[in-house]
């Protein structure tokens, strides 16, 4: 049995995506009812009460799956076109922040707020020496690559 926040969950993910596939322009009306049955079926197994696991890499196998399933006839430019927007908005997904951000959470939850506290520091204090580290062994390279402004001989600062 759902609790009453699963279902709210699974209304409100239901109503984005369907918000999102009417914004496609180029799907058909059998095309949004083909996607949203499978959402709808993958939703119905998705244990909302569960913490999500975020998988980008994952997520965009499937969307080429999709695009290649939804647009048969496409040609490599058009399939290139249509992976590239749905890699532009996963990017967030990728940065570091909410990588560690998802990590923390899981920690969290299976060895307690202390623990997940420590890794955490520890995490930062690596990412901090690792920052040192790239700027001591490359140093500010446009400081280094700019021109020395020429020197006037008149010596009046213009």
């Amino acid at each position: 049995m759902t609790t009453p926040n699963a279902d709210e969950q699974r209304r409100q993910l239901r109503a984005s995506f369907e918000t999102l596939l009417q914004e496609q322009g180029e799907l058909s009306a059998d095309d949004r009812s083909f996607l949203m049955s499978h959402f709808d079926s993958a939703l119905e197994q998705q244990n909302l009460d569960e913490p999500a696991e975020l998988d980008p890499e994952g997520l965009r196998r499937d969307w080429a799956a999709a695009v290649d399933a939804l647009l048969p006839e496409a040609d490599a430019s058009q399939r290139e076109f249509h992976i590239r927007r749905f890699d532009d908005t996963l990017e967030p997904l990728r940065r570091d922040a909410v990588q560690d951000a998802v990590e923390y959470s899981r920690r969290r939850r299976e060895q307690g707020e202390q623990a997940a506290a420590q890794w955490l520091n520890e995490r930062n204090a690596q990412r901090k020496s690792a920052k040192a580290a790239t700027a001591v062994a490359n140093p500010d390279s446009r400081a280094t690559a700019r021109k020395p402004a020429p020197r006037n001989p008149w010596g009046n600062g213009g």
